[in-house]
């Protein structure tokens, strides 16, 4: 059992159909134009908050490869932070220090 799984144990019945409720709202988005979505921010708002430019945010949304920082950097403007988990044999090993690391770049 992992921490996440103690911390959401340790929980009362209705913090954890809270947490339900958000993950299942969270799952929703497919892609970042939903995510954004979901987040109630306009490409405008993220593009003040990355110094991208808006059109260089709508190109981003629609990219199926891109650099860590620059996923790492959109997740932030959104109030989010990025998590990056490998799930190998059953086991999960967080690698989010990856693209923490990627900000030093």
């Amino acid at each position: 059992m992992d921490d996440l799984d103690r911390l959401i144990r340790d929980l009362s019945a209705d913090e954890r159909k809270a947490v339900e409720k958000r993950a299942e709202v969270l799952l929703e988005a497919h892609n970042l134009r939903e995510l954004r979505a979901l987040a109630g921010q306009t490409q405008e708002q993220v593009s003040a908050k990355t110094g991208f430019k808006q059109t260089n945010v709508s190109r981003l949304e629609k990219r199926a490869d891109m650099k860590l920082s620059t996923l790492r950097d959109y997740v932030e403007s959104l109030g989010g932070s990025l998590k990056i988990i490998a799930d190998v044999a059953g086991k999960k090993v967080d690698l989010s220090s990856i693209a923490e690391r990627s900000r030093h770049r």
